[in-house]
């Protein structure tokens, strides 16, 4: 059993305040300097070509990003985060069910992350940037996000679809320039405020990674984007839920991927057996899918290779709360929130304990 630190953080103010914020966050960390910054920067073409593309879909991350650089007296272009150098993005499940599904009749989002703790933020985020919606949810490299929920009660979930696309060794390198996934979640949960309007965002943006989004709303909508080397896809809810994890969902995908994890379509299974059977649903049995371990749930402890569950959530869309552990939830506690609120606790102990699931949890299906 191994533990490490589980974090919240509060941000509110301008954007270049609130970088200046997060760089006082980690100024005391000895590896703060390899983490976000480079001695040399980045080419002024690559950088600028960035640059632009954030100013234009996700404004005011650019002035949060020099806030950031500015603490620690580097200039912009020599964060790492421009390039996205060191992201690595991992295992996810995802289901959105809609209130004709449930007991209660409201609308919630299940998240499952799995990565490894070591590659993780450990980080939960209220964000409440002047001018933009206000958001809670997991941070990635810091500024981007990987799920959240903002205050009109539209809810962004993010899978990778296939191999992982940057600029990492081990992933693949991404076929058309983009946005990475951490920028998209969080520019749509700054600007928009229901699925209507996440979904016409993402079209009209230049998308560089293979993904999976789950959009949800607190009006009872869900739709899916999939992207793939540049062709986007859309489908909206046809039935009470919506379901992803990590394989291509549309025919226009599935031609292109080379394969996909058997592991990815069984825990889409398993997702697609609690929602599809007759009945409505509680509470209850919804959190059971994060409550029980793979493959009969979605919690999976493979921290060794990369592929364990680093936090979990359940997003109740209609009240604006998120249900969450740091961690997989059958070894730490669970914790609420509401949507824009301060949380109590600004570092918790999380507990990691490895489980191997043998060779076959790597196989793929052609």
């Amino acid at each position: 059993m191994n533990t490490y630190t589980g974090k919240f953080t509060y941000l509110k103010g301008s954007s270049y305040e609130i970088g200046k914020q997060q760089a006082l966050e980690y100024r005391e960390s000895s590896y703060v300097k390899n983490i976000f910054l480079r001695e040399q920067p980045d080419s002024d073409k690559a950088y600028l070509e960035m640059r632009a593309r954030i100013e234009e879909y996700c404004p005011g991350l650019n002035e949060e990003l020099e806030g950031f650089a500015e603490e620690f007296g580097f200039e912009p272009n020599q964060l790492k985060f421009y390039n996205d150098a060191w992201l690595i993005s991992g295992g996810c499940s995802l289901g959105a069910i809609l209130p004709p599904k449930m007991v209660d009749g409201k609308t919630y989002v299940v998240r499952n992350y799995d990565l490894s703790p070591n590659i993780s933020d450990m980080r939960l985020c209220t964000t409440k940037v002047d001018g933009s919606y206000t958001h809670t949810g997991f941070s990635v490299s810091t500024f981007g996000r990987s799920e959240g929920l903002n205050e009109k009660g539209l809810c962004v979930a993010f899978a990778s679809c296939g191999m992982p696309i940057g600029n990492y060794p081990g992933m693949r390198k991404p076929v058309v320039a983009g946005l990475q996934f951490m920028v998209i979640v969080r520019a749509i949960l700054e600007a928009c405020k229901n699925i209507e309007e996440a979904v016409y965002a993402v079209k009209n943006m230049p998308v560089g990674t293979n993904m999976n989004l789950l959009l949800a709303d607190a009006n009872g909508e869900a739709a899916l984007v999939g992207t793939y080397d540049g062709i986007k896809a859309v489908k909206k809810a046809e039935q009470d839920y919506l379901i992803a994890t990590n394989h291509g969902l549309f025919p226009e995908i599935r031609s292109l991927e080379p394969g996909k994890l058997d592991q990815s379509q069984l825990r889409y299974n398993v997702l697609e057996n609690k929602f599809s059977v007759n009945g409505k649903r509680s509470v209850y049995e919804i959190k059971e899918l994060l409550l029980t371990e793979f493959p009969e749930g979605v919690a999976i402890h493979n921290y060794k290779e990369n592929f364990g569950t680093v936090h979990s959530v359940l997003f109740n869309l209609t009240d604006c709360q998120l249900e969450f552990s740091f961690g997989s939830p059958l070894q730490n506690k669970l914790y609420k929130i509401n949507v824009g609120d301060n949380f109590s606790n600004t570092q918790l102990p999380v507990k990691f304990q490895n489980r191997n699931y043998g060779p076959d949890f790597w196989r793929i299906l052609r």
